[in-house]
């Protein structure tokens, strides 16, 4: 599998390479602007599958050519084949023009910003509010604003049909309000879900200009309206009221207070039944890119006056105090994530709503969570029999061996569970120990009456246990995943997260726990 800079962020990693990959991370980008725009992935689908051939289409040196191919296949973006080269599944799918799911526009615009980027030293010593360091001029307005709006329609277009997936599960009614929404794909496809469907895109007008280039049909617009100005000043007509109301990916654009006020704007003309949807990178989130949010946000303060990629948590606090009685934030399934808000306790809850339990864990001072199945979970007769032979603490802890339960026990109650979230950690053991009793109880409160946590190493509530056996607290005594029978690098491993022994004094360590949720 090809990992690139931003995927091996393990804190316990000792070599430098990460650190290098990272210094040369724009090398990726600048790859695949260039195969890009030498239109390499078209001519391969057309059927220029030989060096020759290829290098003779895109008018490149064949040395220098077959040099830059053996890059695109290390990325993962050809193959090699008996005759010359092949596209890659993602790269005929989403590079090759003709395509309908073609984004190769969208990202060729990220290159307009690289000069603003280069300037990331200078931003930083400057004062928040000041003008960009740097304008590019490498494109006039009108070329710049079309490019923009048809780089975004297509970012909208991979996300439309999860965004349709999730609202089905909720009832809401016309009339939709996108706000901001470039070309309006999103809140086009919203309003086609309804049978008598319509809406209203509002915009500025060089935006809409440039929608209607990009969407010249008449029947792109027959359910869609369009509403030209500054959101913040516009008067909306008496009682004029929408069942829908879209955010997506404009709050960004604008300071706090700023996006303060389009939240206010916006539920000032929500119904009361309707429901409100932000659709933002959000620094605050994990989900597929953790990466993603906070890279955005830095985006924003290059080639923005002032606008922020607001945290999840502090939109949802405002919206809750502005009185939504009811807020779900869901991540996507690419690297953005959206919140759905509501007037009326009434939004259904999603399987996803489980994904919510990664940042309680965060919350609760634990490094990282990763919600799994109960099926990766992995036991066996023999893990017990490592703490026999082999820990100095054998038979000195009541929830270690020889006490504690067996493997075939501890399977059978995973067994009775679904879900599960395996956690991470580090020391001192009595806080990691404590941290998951806080998740424990917090999963209880939240209605999952069967949570249970599984430690890591001997319980370290009390120094000795009594020599009677009878544990003085059970309500905070807690099992360890390895005294249980738990294979902890196996259930680590299919869990996606990195494991390795400790082999020196003064290495990082990292602590595995378990919380079973249902």
């Amino acid at each position: 599998m090809i990992k690139f800079p931003f995927q091996a962020m393990d804190p316990a990693a000792l070599d430098f390479q990460h650190i290098e990959d990272l210094s040369t991370a724009y090398w990726y980008s600048e790859v695949l602007f260039t195969a890009i725009r030498l239109k390499l992935f078209m001519f391969i689908d057309q059927g220029c599958a030989d060096l020759k051939a290829l290098a003779k289409a895109a008018q490149c040196d064949e040395t220098k050519l077959l040099r830059f191919l053996a890059v695109l296949k290390r990325l993962g973006l050809i193959h090699e084949i008996e005759n010359g080269w092949c596209n890659s599944q993602a790269a005929g799918i989403y590079l090759v023009p003709k395509n309908e799911s073609y984004m190769g526009d969208f990202f060729l615009y990220r290159r307009y910003m690289k000069s603003n980027w280069e300037n990331l030293f200078k931003s930083l010593q400057e004062k928040r509010g000041d003008p960009p360091a740097q304008v590019s001029d490498e494109e006039n307005y009108k070329t710049r604003i079309f490019d923009y709006v048809r780089a975004m329609d297509s970012l909208a277009k991979q996300k439309v049909n999860e965004i349709i997936h999730i609202l089905a599960e909720e009832s809401w009614e016309p009339p939709v309000l996108d706000v901001g929404g470039g070309a309006g794909a999103l809140g086009r496809s919203l309003v086609q879900t309804k049978k008598d469907g319509y809406g209203v895109l509002f915009e500025i007008a060089d935006v809409i200009e440039a929608a209607r280039i990009l969407y010249p049909e008449k029947t792109a617009w027959g359910r869609v309206g369009t509403i030209e100005g500054d959101f913040r000043n516009y008067q909306f007509g008496s009682g004029q009221s929408f069942g829908l109301i879209l955010l997506s990916n404009i709050l960004h654009a604008y300071s706090e207070k700023e996006a303060e006020e389009i939240l206010q704007k916006a539920l000032s003309i929500l119904k009361d039944d309707g429901i409100l949807v932000i659709h933002d990178y959000f620094p605050d989130r994990h989900g597929r890119s953790p990466q993603k949010g906070p890279l955005y946000d830095l985006n924003m303060m290059l080639n923005t006056y002032n606008g922020v990629c607001h945290k999840s948590s502090i939109l949802s606090g405002l919206l809750f105090q502005y009185g939504m009685a009811r807020i779900d934030t869901v991540d996507l399934n690419t690297d953005s994530a959206i919140i759905i808000a509501k007037k009326t306790d009434t939004l259904k809850r999603r399987k996803s709503g489980l994904d919510a339990w990664v940042y309680n864990a965060l919350d609760c001072g634990l490094s990282g969570a990763v919600l799994i199945t109960s099926d990766k979970i992995v036991t066996g007769p023999w893990v017990r029999e490592k703490c026999r032979f082999g820990c100095a603490k054998y038979n000195t802890n009541l929830q270690c061996p020889p006490h504690g339960m067996e493997s075939d026990a501890t399977q059978k109650m995973i067994n009775s569970y679904q879900h599960a979230l395996l956690v991470e950690g580090t020391p001192p053991g009595k806080q990691f120990h404590n941290m998951l009793l806080a998740l424990e109880t917090k999963a209880f409160l939240h209605g999952f009456h069967k949570a249970f946590v599984f430690g890591a190493g001997h319980c370290p509530v009390c120094d000795k246990c009594p020599e009677d056996g009878n544990c003085r607290f059970p309500d905070k005594a807690r099992p360890s995943m390895e005294g249980s029978g738990i294979d902890v690098y196996a259930t680590a491993k299919n869990s996606g997260i990195a494991l390795n022994p400790v082999s020196a004094k003064g290495l990082y360590v990292k602590y595995i726990g378990l919380l079973l949720l249902e």
